[in-house]
């Protein structure tokens, strides 16, 4: 395509709507302001990259490999249904895992719920001065009983899965009994 020989061409004439020439001036202007330069449709301007080297090649394959590690070890912690720091610092094992999964669904039920907000508000670390701690509001000596005393000496300083987990564990020994909202 060549450029426009006259600047005439660029007018509306008359009876023609004014777009067309507007539009014929947007598309033949880039076009010809390429062909005047010696660019053609088919050059791109283009940031010069360095060939890969051996190392580089190593060092990517490298780190493909350690990704995929990592995503493996991260899959593995994913299956865990509480946070792995915890399954680490009190040593959970797949007996224990799996009764805090049933614990964390049964702690979503509606009973449940009803029972922390009754007791405690839902407050996972309240200590009333009581005698009675955290959200399901255990006396000491029952938290202990139940084998609370391996997350902490009392409930208000166990994490929220260590108080669903062990008021799991009561319910499934003594039904709604201990609580006086059930």
């Amino acid at each position: 395509m060549t450029a426009p020989s006259t600047v005439a061409q660029y007018r509306p004439r008359r009876g023609r709507p004014t777009k067309e020439p507007v539009l014929r001036k947007a598309l033949v202007m880039p076009v010809a302001a390429f062909a005047i330069a010696g660019l053609g449709a088919t050059t791109a301007v283009t940031p010069a990259v360095a060939a890969p080297t051996a190392a580089t090649s190593v060092a990517t394959a490298k780190k493909k490999e350690d990704r995929k590690k990592n995503k493996a070890s991260r899959s593995k912690r994913a299956s865990f249904p509480i946070q792995y720091k915890y399954v680490k610092r009190y040593k959970l094992g797949k007996k224990q895992l799996r009764e805090v999964a049933k614990a964390k669904a049964w702690a979503n039920g509606w009973k449940p719920r009803r029972v922390r907000q009754c007791e405690s508000g839902g407050n996972y670390g309240i200590n009333t001065g009581n005698g009675y701690y955290g959200a399901y509001q255990f006396a000491a000596g029952t938290w202990r009983g139940i084998g609370g005393g391996r997350y902490a000496s009392y409930a208000h300083q166990a994490p929220k899965f260590a108080q669903d987990h062990m008021a799991y564990k009561l319910w499934k020994r003594s039904g709604w009994g201990p609580w006086g909202c059930a």
